[in-house]
């Protein structure tokens, strides 16, 4: 009996192996065909990409590209926003150090002149800058910042690189008060320098004009005279130009300041040697 079982089991496993081996084959050949077939299929869908799915990609990706520029755009805005802004202080700075050099380079020329217009009569006492100037309504005067701190005392002669400005009638300790030789109140010596010619001067009413208050002989100058101090008061020293003659009348005349009486700045206080 137990012969009988084992042959019919043997014919059982005959066909199940077989069967497995058929079955093995085709899952070969289809793992074969298959592998193929991935590769084509790979390869068309790669192609279609790149004629699908890359336009599109660069579509949804060009807002993203466009905000990107955008952003690098407005960067650089703000950084040419700042490198201006660093530029107007340049510029600025650059403009106050011009102001400055041209402010010095006024004030050199003023002392040079004011130098080679001193006259070798004179003792210079001190260079000061006119800090106040009243507004003329009742009488022209000036402030100076020198005083007796630097032996500045009434009654000496005020000039600058033009001429007689007027005398000092007021000191204290850093500053002087100076009148003007075109205020009506003042009163200057002069002669002309054609035929020394003297007469006194004063100032008019509006400031404009030098008028002649006394003229020695009744001796009139031409229009065109040069007048200078004549040294004759102990405040003025003498041969400082002063004013030249415009206008001549029967018993008088008028004369045009050199000094340039609205734009003050520095003067020089000095006194007869």
């Amino acid at each position: 009996m137990n012969k009988k079982f084992k042959s019919n089991s043997s014919v059982k496993r005959k066909p199940y192996s077989n069967f497995l081996i058929t079955f093995l084959f085709l899952l070969t050949f289809i793992f074969i065909l298959f592998n193929k077939t991935d590769y084509f299929v790979a390869n068309k869908f790669k192609s279609l990409s790149l004629d699908f799915v890359n336009p599109l990609t660069t579509y949804i990706s060009a807002p993203f590209s466009i905000i990107n520029d955008i952003g690098k755009r407005i960067s650089n805005i703000q950084n040419l926003e700042k490198n201006n802004l660093k530029l107007k202080e340049e510029i600025i700075r650059l403009k106050k150090w011009q102001t400055l050099a041209i402010k010095n380079s006024r004030e050199n020329r003023v002392f040079k002149k004011l130098l080679d217009s001193t006259s070798h009569q004179v003792d210079i006492i001190k260079t000061a800058s006119v800090i106040n100037q009243s507004p003329g309504l009742y009488s022209r005067l000036i402030t100076i910042n020198a005083g007796l701190n630097f032996n500045v005392e009434e009654d000496l002669a005020i000039i600058n690189e033009k001429g007689l400005v007027g005398k000092t009638i007021f000191s204290s300790k850093n500053n002087a008060r100076v009148l003007l030789i075109n205020d009506p109140s003042s009163s200057v010596p002069v002669k002309t320098l054609s035929d020394n010619s003297y007469s006194i001067i004063s100032g008019t009413n509006n400031g404009h004009y030098l008028k002649s208050s006394f003229t020695k002989n009744n001796k009139l100058p031409n229009v065109g005279d040069l007048l200078v101090t004549s040294g004759n008061a102990k405040i003025f020293p003498r041969d400082i130009l002063v004013a030249r003659v415009v206008i001549v009348n029967d018993d008088h005349y008028l004369a045009l300041p050199y000094v340039d009486f609205n734009n003050l700045n520095y003067v020089q206080i000095v006194k007869s040697k």
